[in-house]
């Protein structure tokens, strides 16, 4: 039945904001309407809360399904990232396993658990631990110090005070954390929301819950006993909400309920009734410090807002109130560093070693060293206010044990590290690379068939743009929370993105610059669809409204249509793909409205809800060419997921056939075969071959991908791409629906003779593949690994499936060359002669180009007719980043060495900009050449912290005045490396350019150094029993003679040791003995080995130097170990004197006198693990060791 319904319409012209620089700085405060949202979405409407232990039922049974033709086959998904942008983590674990430190645990919150075994790395390497648990919140991670092997983990945030989002109890694993399985004990309602998982020194765990108090086990979690909370006779204990428990280092117990803090001496056994607090208190965040047993400091929170940070010094017999900290954000209340939100981001630790320093985090993370007297703010969430960035809402702090330089720090970016915590100003580094957990809610995609350029949405991390079909870095265009976003399919250049409610970002650039427009009312995270036909925007507005953007492309018109029979607010909207103007509308209560015109003021709305359920309707999809073929999706547990109507909506039948309980997101018809559809839920994209009312199968089509929670799928109509939004492991992309297309990529496009390059297939359904690398060289891997022998530029070719695609991509990579110096104009340096010997490694905006330009402030050349610009035309782009790389030189010869080069520039005087870098390794690490001003090079210092290169590095920035100047710098310090190599990287910011950058008559003047014959991969020198055994690894190999082998003691004087003849072969291994131990007297301390690679015609040149430490010839021994009251030392070496430390690094023992070989020590010393020391005349060695 048509309905007609009265139109209000209500116009609102609304002036553009456009942000100065990143159009992102909005305040990440959204994690209570976050959830509110997916509490509304998912709940069980019969219950009034969301049943997750559901999840597990519906895990079980796909597990269960046989194989059958109801899953579409050969689905396959691959991510795509983010690498560097982490989600939402609570919890992090360093594995005692490890000795080394180096692999850690860390919950990710919709990620599930993740691991890494390489910390330290610039960039880990994080995997997910287990395929279910993409999909849980695991809040707390802990590991029984008896037993290591055994780890325990908690599930469900249980700080919202609300019937949110339950876990799945506690897990277990008793392998290290290789696997995992629920403790049934705990799947029940007592433990569907774990804050705190902690084990004490005898293996008792203690959890704390939402509901059932503190938990304890003294069996491995086979059984639990309440200790605190209510009904237990507690004094104080009114509540049932058990917030945190820590061990103190004299084993007592604290633990915390909402309003009370409490105390157990026996193991938590019993508690004592509640202590005497200063301040009124609900969450309390307690921290013990580990040197000092008494001292316990308390971080509270009430009402939102902290309360206080209270300590005690005495073992909680009184509690005094301390200084809180002051965010230098003045948007950050000085009396509440949480801003409102200590409910969810509050965490506090204390340094082992030192009880009087601590760290807290809110918002920011501050550090005090004086027992929380005084603190010092030492990040900030976007990097403001001279402060570091680090992402914002602090959950969890962790020292390493027993150091007070290794700290790490979660939060809702992932996990970040500080290896100098002892300082006043730590370092803190975002460790977060690979840890691919970002949250998305939606997803955009580029309409030009195998184009990689994406967007994506992200809880509290901003819209993230995409550029390429491997796991990458991207770049967050926007900030805050990121939501819907789009881009006009057959306008790319028009792009949006969006903030909460109905906040927006419009680029018409491409991507490149965005400039915010906004207006009222809408959802926290907004439904919106673009028409891309009539260039408009429909979203929610407020309940029995929907909003019109009326100029989303050229302006900020907002028009408001108040549709009285909506009955709701707008959930989910959908334009016609097939009817102008013709756009479907779902309501949070369950139906869907068909509005025709609805670009004017007097649409034609019908109700087509007939049949529907009273639910949260979270999609609406049309076939594309039949809008009688409609599908509706249903977000709640406890309903009919998927509805499908053949009539335009006169009626629906549902089609959940065997599909679990569980949320269903978003759904996709197969663009040519709409009998066949992918749905996007809480256990990753499921798919059916065959729509079938009741009797429709349904199976999970996960290959790639986790049973992770899916929110949005999209597919591009030129080649039928799909990408799919998860909320918990970044973006992914599948070839479900297309035809086999050759695609691919490389890591490195421009790089130097004998690097490796990682080439990178992303084909739509590959099956096999055939490389042909251009320099003869072919490969039928996947993604193979190939180093070119020669300079020069290639074509590469991929061919898959045995002819049926291929793809050749013409002058592809380019190799630099070796060149010895001077490296001067007539060389190539000039840019008129040798053209291959510079090269551009361009990342994004404008690039390097070889010319003669004619914009003013970078026009013409200093001499002949090319320099380098940045842009032949035009201005240069914002989010720019594009790299000018020399040849490779060789240094070897000592000597003067002056770098110059001539250049003119006009950039946004205190934000873009160039400068030069340098490398010895050829591009595996580049260093600034500089990082002050300095007369004939940088002028501008860059102490402000808000331009493109690092605070206080300087560089090239501002007006140049027209005219071409020579740059000029020692290198000296590069003497003796064979291998050097210079770029100029050139950045820009997210707003404002200028002309940019020309560069010209490039030189180099030093000694005379030949072009290097060969390319030297690795020189080492290695122990070999008592002598030392020299290998080297070398490709290239041309017209080469032999290898001089030389050695020196002081690394000034070198002799000669042998020769080694060249085979000069395009690769070679070397190895050559040194009989050290044959000599007399034998060499010891440390030796210096160098090559001296002589070429056919006599020219030579130097490798670089290896250095190997060799033992003396008059060992040391001490014993016995373990000792008592007396060390036997023996050495041939005159013994001088003998000291002892704790592992604290506390001298406890110091002699001089030595009876013989006997050391009497005549200080008591506990048992334990002590350094001894000893001063021999030959120098100091020093020795671990037990004392009984």
């Amino acid at each position: 039945m048509k309905i007609l319904v009265p139109i209000l319409t209500c116009m609102i012209l609304l002036a553009a904001c456009q942000l100065k620089k990143q159009p992102g700085n909005k305040e990440k405060t959204g994690a209570r309407e976050a959830l509110q949202r997916d509490i509304k979405m998912m709940k069980d409407p019969a219950l009034g809360y969301v049943p997750v232990e559901r999840l597990l039922v519906a895990k079980q049974y796909k597990d269960q399904l046989m194989r059958t033709e109801a899953a579409l086959t050969g689905v396959e998904w691959n991510s795509l990232g983010p690498k560097n942008q982490g989600g939402r983590s609570r919890t992090l674990l360093i594995d005692a396993n490890d000795g080394t430190g180096n692999t850690i645990f860390a919950g990710s919150v919709g990620g599930g658990l993740w691991k890494t075994t390489n910390i330290s790395a610039a960039s880990p390497s994080w995997i997910p631990v287990n395929d279910l648990m993409g999909n849980l919140a695991v809040t707390s991670i802990a590991q029984d110090p008896s037993n290591p092997l055994v780890m325990y983990f908690g599930t469900g945030e249980g700080y919202f005070n609300l019937d949110a989002i339950r876990g799945l109890g506690v897990w277990k694993s008793i392998d290290g954390g290789n696997t995992w399985a629920q403790l049934a004990s705990t799947n029940n309602a007592t433990f569907r929301f774990c804050q705190k998982v902690t084990v004490n020194s005898t293996g008792i765990v203690f959890v704390t819950t939402q509901s059932g108090g503190l938990q304890r086990s003294a069996d491995g979690g086979s059984t639990w006993t309440k200790v605190l909370g209510t009904g237990l006779g507690i004094t104080g204990a009114a509540s049932n909400f058990s917030y945190d428990v820590e061990i103190a280092a004299n084993g007592d117990i604290y633990s915390s309920l909402s309003g009370s803090v409490h105390k157990s001496t026996n193991a938590g056994v019993t508690f004592g009734a509640a202590q005497t607090l200063p301040i009124t208190v609900d969450r309390v965040e307690l921290a013990c410090a580990p040197s000092d047993g008494n001292y316990v400091y308390a971080l509270c929170e009430n009402g939102s807002v902290v309360a206080g940070i209270l300590r005690t010094v005495n073992g909680g017999t009184a509690w005094t109130a301390r200084t809180e900290p002051a965010d230098a954000d003045p948007g950050i209340p000085a009396t509440d560093f949480s801003r409102s939100q200590a409910w969810y981001d509050l965490s506090i630790a204390v340094d082992p070693n030192n009880r009087d320093r601590l760290f807290v985090g809110g918002i920011d993370i501050f550090v005090s060293t004086d027992g929380a007297g005084t603190w010092s703010q030492i990040s900030h969430w976007y990097g403001g206010f001279s402060e570091q960035y680090v992402h914002a809402d602090q959950h969890y702090i962790l020292f390493k044990s027993g150091s007070s330089t290794e700290a790490y720090f979660t939060n809702d970016g992932g996990v970040y590290r500080t290896t100098d915590a002892n300082v006043a100003n730590p370092t803190i580094t975002d460790k977060g690379t690979n840890y691919v957990t970002a949250q998305f809610y939606a997803c955009a995609m580029h309409p030009t068939a195998l184009n990689s350029y994406f967007l994506a949405g992200a809880q509290d991390n901003g819209s993230h743009q995409f550029t390429s079909g491997t796991v990458q870095n991207t770049i967050q265009v926007t900030g805050g929370d990121g939501a819907f976003c789009h881009i006009d399919q057959d306008q790319p250049q028009y792009q949006w993105t969006s903030y909460v409610y109905n906040d927006y970002y419009r680029s018409n650039d491409g991507g490149s610059t965005w400039t915010n427009f906004s207006t009222g009312g809408g959802q926290f995270i907004n439904p919106t669809d673009y028409d891309d036909v009539n260039n408009r925007m429909y979203a929610c507005r407020n309940s029995n409204e929907y909003l019109r953007w009326d100029n989303p492309q050229t302006g900020g018109t907002f028009t408001t249509v108040a549709v009285a029979g909506f009955g709701g607010q707008v959930t989910a909207i959908k334009v016609s793909p097939n009817t102008a103007n013709r756009v479907f509308f779902g309501v949070d209560n369950g139906d869907v409205f068909r509005v025709d015109n609805a670009h004017t003021g007097a649409p034609t709305v019908t109700n087509i809800s007939t049949g529907l359920p009273s639910s949260y309707l979270s999609c609406i999809e049309v076939e594309t060419g039949n809008d009688n073929h409609l599908l509706a999706m249903y977000s709640n547990y406890g309903v009919n997921s998927i509805w499908e109507s053949t009539n335009g909506g006169t009626s629906w039948t549902s089609v959940e056939g065997n599909l679990p309980d569980m949320p269903v997101r978003w759904a996709l018809f197969n663009p040519g075969n709409s009998d066949q559809v992918i749905i996007a839920t809480e256990l990753g994209v499921w798919s059916t071959d065959d729509l079938n009312g009741g009797a429709t199968n349904w199976g999970a089509s996960n290959s790639g991908l986790a049973n992770v929670r899916v929110d949005m799928l999209q597919v591009r109509t030129s080649d039928k791409l799909v990408i799919a939004a998860t909320h918990g492991r970044g973006l992914f992309y599948s070839d479900i629906f297309t035809t086999p297309t050759a695609l691919f990529d490389a890591d490195k496009k421009t790089t130097y003779i004998g690097n490796s390059i990682n080439f990178t297939s992303s084909s739509y359904k590959g099956t096999s593949w055939l490389w042909n690398f251009g320099d003869a060289a072919t490969s039928t891997a996947e993604n193979p690994t190939h180093a070119y022998s020669a300079p020069g530029k290639y074509d590469v070719t991929l061919t898959i499936n045995s002819g049926a695609s291929s793809l050749t991509k013409t002058q592809f990579i380019h190799i630099l060359p070796n060149k010895g110096t001077p490296y001067l104009i007539a060389n190539g340096g000039g840019f008129e002669t040798n053209t291959n010997d510079f090269g551009v490694d361009h990342i994004a905006g404008t690039t390097w180009e070889r010319g003669n330009s004619a914009v003013a402030g970078k026009n013409g050349t200093h001499a002949g007719s090319n320099a380098w610009v940045t842009g032949l035309v035009g201005n240069y782009t914002d989010n720019g980043e594009t790299r000018l790389l020399t040849p490779n030189y060789n240094f070897s010869i000592a000597g003067t060495y002056t770098l110059s080069f001539w250049s003119k520039y006009i950039t946004e005087t205190g934000f873009d900009g160039y400068r030069v870098e340098y490398s010895t390794n050829k591009g595996t690490s580049w260093l600034p050449l500089g990082t002050t001003t300095a007369a004939g090079w940088y002028n501008f210092a860059n102490t402000g912290g808000t331009a493109v290169f690092p605070v206080n590095e300087a560089f090239f920035n501002g007006n140049s005045s027209g005219s071409y100047t020579q740059r000029t710098r020692d290198v000296s310090f590069l003497a003796g490396n064979p291998n050097v190599t210079f770029r100029l990287i050139f950045k820009t910011d997210v707003n404002t350019t200028a002309a940019g950058v020309a560069v010209d008559d490039f030189e180099i003047n030093g000694p005379a150094n030949v072009a290097l014959p060969v390319s030297l991969t690795s020189f080492t020198a290695y122990k070999n029993n008592a002598d030392i055994l020299l290998k080297w690894n070398t490709e290239n190999e041309m017209n080469l003679s032999k290898y001089i082998i030389e050695r020196s003691n002081d690394a000034v004087a070198y002799s000669m040791i042998g020769t080694v003849t060249a085979k000069n072969l395009p690769q070679n291994q070397y190895g050559f003995p040194d009989l050290i131990s044959q000599q007399v007297p034998r060499p010891a301390g440390y030796l210096y080995y160098r090559l001296k690679i002589i070429d056919a015609d006599g020219s030579y040149q130097y490798s670089s130097v290896a250095r190997i430490a060799v033992e003396k010839t008059t060992p040391l021994t001490v014993g016995p170990n373990p000792f008592n009251d007396h060390l036997l030392v023996y050495s041939a070496a005159e013994v001088k004197g003998v000291t002892i430390y704790d592992m604290n690094g506390r001298e406890v023992f110091r002699t001089n006198t030595i009876l013989g070989n006997k050391v009497s020590i005549t200080r008591p010393l506990p048992g334990g693990t002590y350094v001894v020391k000893i001063q021999t005349a030959e120098g100091v060695e020093t020795r671990k060791m037990n004392k009984q």
